[in-house]
């Protein structure tokens, strides 16, 4: 199935940052311009039957925005959150959860569906390791990602053949 990661939109970093972070001018205009591309995907065959989303405000803001032109589902997701949200998590933790919110996805929709997935920047890295059969690593690095940018991933269940929670 396809998996179309898309980092939230741009947002306005509050100081400590926070989960109720909103999205700036420029995010909101992003968000729209990714709107019209999944659209496009959509005219052109691919299935969008949901949009994941971390219940972070700024991710669910951009979600919805997104989902005005393609009018499917919004579930939050919170495997999907950033690091840091969950008390005493390591950043293997956060590859695992992220890993997990991937499995059940893909577990509950048929090979040509294609599902959005709204999150932080640091979740990209499952999403990375899992298309390259790596395994989560405390060694993996952070990858920074531009504000609404979509990856599309081709992820189906045998990539998870060796896949164990732990």
């Amino acid at each position: 199935m396809k998996l179309i990661y898309i980092h939230h939109a741009h947002r306005n970093k509050g100081n400590p940052p926070t989960q109720e972070d909103d999205i700036t001018k420029l995010g909101v205009k992003d968000a729209k311009i990714v709107a019209k591309f999944l659209r496009a995907l959509n005219k052109r065959g691919v299935r969008i039957k949901a949009i994941y989303s971390s219940p972070f405000k700024r991710c669910i803001k951009t979600a919805k925005i997104i989902n005005k032109n393609l009018k499917v589902d919004i579930i939050e997701e919170a495997n999907f959150n950033e690091a840091g949200s969950v008390p005493g998590e390591s950043w293997l933790d956060v590859q695992k959860r992220t890993r997990k919110a991937l499995y059940d996805i893909v577990c509950k929709y048929k090979d040509d569906d294609a599902v959005v997935c709204v999150t932080s920047g640091v979740n990209v890295i499952a999403f990375i390791f899992l298309v390259c059969n790596l395994r989560p690593s405390d060694k993996a690095p952070y990858i920074g990602i531009p504000s609404c940018s979509p990856m599309l991933f081709n992820i189906t269940k045998e990539d998870f053949k060796d896949y164990n929670e732990n």
